[in-house]
């Protein structure tokens, strides 16, 4: 009898046993929660903090009311929302980009990272070099089991895209002159070897009194081989957005290549 009930008890634990190491591993295996956060511009930082926007939950906890349609693709998401903050009797507006499990892959990145890294991290080139981009206020990543989550939020821009702009003014000298200082910078970005990527007029922001731009939309941005590549691939995309545009805005816009790259224009 007492062989017996041993018997059953050794098989009841027996089965038991079998299915704790099986949990405890799991658990094991689970990677800790890991969060990195930096804000990138100091006046964007001590403003943000001051409303009570401290880190990466602050940010990522906001509602769920997305500017756009979610976007889903690459097994995760992304969405961008609108945060609008008073200061004194100014409204300051930043865009909220969260991401889940959107990876991309390359030989920097063999092992993949989210999208938005490539974004921010072609934006700080352009930075670090003087060249158009947008202003980013902070950015963070944050890793659990199963889960890579990412945060990019960035100023708003508050001067008018080229797309806007073209679509209020008829051509003019004064517009002409504005276009022609947008190409010089879009020349000097293309110049360092870096393809935009989307590079559309809806994407080009022009300061109308300075005729400085700032660019937005770099998730597709590329350091390329050659100058004639980064050019090849961005005034395609632009010149076909440009189509039913005047010629003299294309003209204007697309001068300063004429000097070193006027057959590459020619058969764009």
């Amino acid at each position: 009898m007492i062989s017996s009930r041993t018997s059953a008890i050794e098989s009841i634990s027996s089965v038991v046993v079998g299915k704790s190491p099986s949990i405890t591993t799991r658990l094991a295996n689970q990677k800790p929660s890991t969060t990195q956060f930096t804000f990138e511009a100091p006046s964007h930082g001590q403003f943000l903090r001051s409303r009570g926007f401290l880190g990466f939950e602050d940010f990522w906890n906001l509602p769920h009311q997305f500017v756009d349609d979610i976007n889903y693709r690459k097994g995760g998401w992304s969405g961008v929302s609108k945060l609008s903050l008073w200061e004194n009797n100014t409204q300051r507006n930043y865009y909220v980009k969260r991401q889940v499990n959107q990876f991309r892959y390359s030989l920097s990145k063999p092992f993949g990272a989210l999208t938005f890294e490539y974004e921010a991290d072609a934006i700080a080139r352009n930075q670090a070099l003087s060249l158009a981009a947008i202003d980013v206020a902070c950015r963070g990543v944050r890793r659990e089991a199963g889960s890579t989550m990412g945060l990019l939020v960035t100023a708003e821009i508050d001067i008018c895209s080229l797309e806007d702009l073209l679509a209020a003014q008829k051509f003019s000298p004064a517009l002409g002159v504005l276009l022609y200082r947008c190409g010089e910078q879009l020349l000097e970005m293309h110049n360092h070897g870096i393809q935009h990527g989307a590079l559309y007029p809806k994407h080009i922001y022009v300061d109308q009194q300075s005729g400085a731009i700032k660019l937005i939309d770099f998730e597709r941005s590329r350091k390329k081989g050659s100058v004639r590549k980064a050019i090849c691939a961005d005034l395609k995309q632009l010149i076909k957005h440009l189509k039913t545009q005047p010629l003299e805005v294309r003209e204007m816009l697309l001068g300063p290549y004429q000097t070193k790259h006027s057959k590459l224009l020619s058969k764009l």
